[in-house]
């Protein structure tokens, strides 16, 4: 049960690094992590940033806004992330995963063809969170994405392993750049933790393939449109709502970067208090929970509460 083990240690410590793999660096030297956050004069950076290039505009594929993987207990929420100066952005909180948008959309068979996503294995006063149990998934296990459309890509797990904190730049380049086929690429913390450091010693790599996709088969979950499965009419201010998914995020803005105020579980009801606004790809609404807490939920994840 490593998750347990420092719980009362800060936000996990290996996503700040691990992270960095596509952060500029030099040749790899063989002694602690290359230069994070450094050119060191060579001016090559690992991955989506440099080396093996960014995706086009035109690429294929859905931003993805949902994840689920059965043999992990992972039924979660995706946020849009991003990699700033050569840095992967932390997932904003336990229980969601994060898209680097640099990377390939869910089902890219034209481009990048890489999905890269990244969780939180422990954190802080929670413990075990998102991907607690990624790493013990076994090749052919089932990965779903839900895109933004509603379409759902399958992928099932080729490889799990876990590669050491300072990979070699071939390793980088491997984990996080342009692919021959279709992959989704998940990276989380493993291996042994390392109190005096403050960080695992190893990073956790899942790599899947794209084995199918279904059209529209994510529709009741997503926001295509505000009416829900059952029928019933669109969201309105005032109305009451109820969640699709446990772990739902309440922001305090409508932001994929906003903090998290609170989360609610599936079936939760909410009052809707203004109109929608529209950011970061996703519609979102104002709403206040039974105990009055106020806050942002996104759209895909609230259907109209049965009158």
């Amino acid at each position: 049960m490593r998750g347990f083990r420092h719980v009362l240690l800060p936000v996990v410590a290996c996503l700040a690094v691990l992270l960095s793999l596509t952060a500029g660096v030099s040749a790899y030297s063989g002694g602690g992590l290359p230069g994070w956050g450094t050119n060191s004069g060579k001016d090559l950076k690992a991955g989506p940033l440099g080396i093996q290039g960014a995706a086009d505009e035109g690429s294929k594929g859905e931003v993805p806004i949902a994840i689920a993987i059965p043999d992990a207990g992972v039924d979660a929420e995706v946020e849009k992330n991003k990699i700033v100066d050569g840095q992967m952005l932390d997932p904003s909180g336990p229980w969601v995963v994060s898209w680097y948008q640099e990377t390939a959309k869910a089902g890219d068979t034209v481009d990048y063809k890489n999905t890269v996503l990244s969780g939180h294995v422990d954190y802080w006063g929670v413990g075990p969170s998102v991907f607690q149990s990624v790493g013990s998934l076994t090749p052919g296990a089932t990965i779903s994405l839900t895109g933004e459309n509603g379409d759902v890509f399958t992928y099932t797990v080729d490889s799990v392993r876990d590669v050491p904190a300072q990979p070699t730049q071939e390793e980088l380049n491997e984990i996080v750049g342009k692919s021959d086929k279709p992959v989704l690429t998940i990276i989380t913390c493993g291996g042994v933790f390392d109190y005096d450091k403050g960080e695992y010693e190893s990073r956790t790599i899942v790599r899947a393939s794209l084995q199918s996709t279904e059209v529209g088969a994510g529709q009741a979950g997503t926001a295509a449109s505000t009416t829900d499965n059952t029928g019933v009419g669109a969201l309105q201010p005032g109305d009451h709502a109820v969640t699709k998914d446990d772990m739902v995020n309440v922001r305090d803005n409508p932001s994929i970067d906003a903090n998290i105020v609170t989360t609610l579980n599936k079936d939760d009801t909410v009052t809707i208090t203004g109109e929608s606004q529209d950011a970061d790809d996703h519609t979102w609404w104002p709403i206040e929970t039974a105990d009055g807490t106020k806050g942002w939920v996104v759209q895909d994840y609230l259907a109209p509460a049965a009158q």
